[in-house]
């Protein structure tokens, strides 16, 4: 994926099954040649795209090995979703979309983390994450999410040390 060039896991995801209404400037920005979220963004504000229809691409990149972790079990997606997602992170953040950063963390933690299953190691990176950057626990989940992460991250910590 050379939008991603420092995510080299990209190349075990198969994408062959991905959809995107950006196809046409996808297609454009790889035969382009260029490499890079950066030169990504350019490209697009160059065709006239805007940081908004960045944005919207780089969520459906993100969510397409969510969709094929959860319906074909397929593993080779944990790390490039982590990786993206804090990708995402940043970007949405430096680039005042804290909204949709938000949205994706309840998606990216639905998916993966379901508390019926152990899914490995992004389970664990996911909730150290959670709560290394202290998220404030959404009125939804419960007062007591925040312990219980902490928790659960320090009993994987113990099991997998």
């Amino acid at each position: 994926m050379r939008i991603f060039p420092e995510i080299p896991e990209f190349e075990e995801v198969d994408f062959s099954q991905y959809s995107t209404p950006y196809g046409a400037l996808l297609m454009a920005f790889l035969d382009s040649g260029k490499t890079g979220l950066r030169e990504f963004e350019e490209f697009v504000e160059e065709n006239g795209g805007t940081k908004a229809d960045v944005g919207r691409f780089l969520i459906s990149i993100f969510q397409y090995p969510l969709i094929r972790y959860r319906r074909y079990g397929d593993e080779s997606v944990e790390v490039p979703a982590f990786k993206i997602f804090l990708t995402l992170k940043g970007w949405l953040n430096e680039n005042n979309f804290e909204n949709d950063y938000r949205r994706l963390l309840h998606s990216f933690v639905g998916y993966l983390v379901d508390s019926r299953q152990d899914c490995g190691k992004v389970r664990l990176r996911i909730e150290r994450n959670i709560h290394e950057n202290r998220l404030p626990a959404n009125d939804r989940s419960g007062g007591n999410f925040r312990r219980e992460v902490f928790q659960r991250t320090q009993g994987e910590g113990q099991r997998n040390a």
